[in-house]
């Protein structure tokens, strides 16, 4: 008998959710905060899914390439969350677009990698989530197939809003802009009005360490050199042409995997120090608490920071999903 979605609520008090491409775990942190239950995680890196199943051990946890799992062997849920690869689709680095007719033959190297996006209707076809969240960076909407790809989840009976959000407003000392697809069927709606949050400026996700005094010529001393207040730690950013900002007045720029172009400079007495935003920090930014653990080295935890989903929206998300289901006739889930 196929269980409905208000059966296995009541049973374990719960709505339940997934997360896929789960990386450390930003996701689940903010649907555990909204009072979801994350039933089960998955991604292909064995050092996230080991933070992941850390912090969070009453979810189920696999280490799997999701382009080729069986998804009938996945638990169905009311929520699925996926945060597709978005390597091949952003700007960073310098990579370009591909040619149209390139990525249609899939012969360019990121075209593996931006497929890892059909695993959602592949899953949403087998188990009909009535709600799902596809997180990506905003080039996502630049891809050659991103219009059927939508068409292939509309023709699974889903509504969709695509919609894109800034960190900044959902209470995250930063700013990171994402494009979120917000899908939902069987006369599921959610109300996806902002939440209004006054801004978090930088300082207050800061450690009170100074840094070193500069004794040498760096990359950001035209920055530093524009700092007028003193005892006011500012933000200068490993960029060209970037201007140093007060922290107490300015978000972090975005948070990235590759972790260093955020510095930090103040002048004391004087003189000018300068250090880098520390892992910490930079989870900070992303929404994780301080009591939030990381398994691998320096630069695996950081990678896993950047890659993170704000756990701010999540939250967000997580508790306009719960509003929604709280007040629409459940439907049933796949058996």
């Amino acid at each position: 008998m196929t269980p409905t979605a208000t059966g296995l609520a009541t049973a374990a008090g719960l709505v339940t959710a997934t997360d896929l491409f789960s990386g450390g775990g930003g996701v689940t942190e903010g649907l555990t905060q909204a009072g979801v239950h994350v039933q089960v995680a998955a991604n292909h890196w064995p050092t996230a899914v080991a933070t992941h199943a850390l912090n969070h051990p009453t979810t189920e946890h696999r280490t799997a390439d999701l382009s080729e799992v069986d998804w009938r062997t996945f638990p169905s849920t009311f929520l699925l969350w996926a945060s597709p690869s978005c390597v091949w689709h952003a700007r960073s680095g310098g990579r370009k677009r591909p040619p149209a007719e390139v990525e249609r033959l899939r012969a360019d190297a990121g075209a593996i990698d931006r497929a890892t996006a059909f695993a959602v209707i592949a899953a949403a076809e087998v188990h009909a989530y009535p709600v799902i969240v596809v997180e990506n960076v905003t080039e996502f909407a630049d891809w050659t197939l991103y219009r059927w790809w939508l068409d292939g989840l509309r023709g699974l009976g889903y509504q969709l809003r695509p919609m894109v959000l800034d960190a900044a407003d959902y209470g995250h000392a930063q700013h990171r802009r994402r494009l979120f697809i917000v899908a939902t069927r069987d006369g599921v709606e959610l109300d996806l009005t902002p939440p209004g949050l006054a801004p978090v400026p930088a300082s207050q996700i800061l450690d009170s360490n100074p840094g070193k005094p500069v004794s040498r010529r760096l990359y950001v001393s035209p920055q530093i050199e524009q700092i007028q207040a003193e005892g006011v730690p500012h933000l200068v950013t490993f960029r060209k042409h970037a201007k140093a900002r007060r922290a107490d007045a300015h978000q972090l720029a975005t948070i990235t995997a590759g972790g260093n172009h955020h510095g930090i400079a103040i002048v004391l007495d004087g003189v000018p120090h300068h250090r880098m935003l520390t892992n910490q920090e930079a989870a900070r930014a992303q929404g994780f608490p301080d009591t939030y653990e990381f398994t691998g080295n320096s630069r695996e935890v950081k990678r896993q920071i950047g890659n993170a989903v704000p756990v701010g929206i999540a939250r967000w998300f997580g508790q306009r999903a719960l509003a929604a289901l709280s007040t629409t006739a459940r439907p049933a889930l796949a058996a």
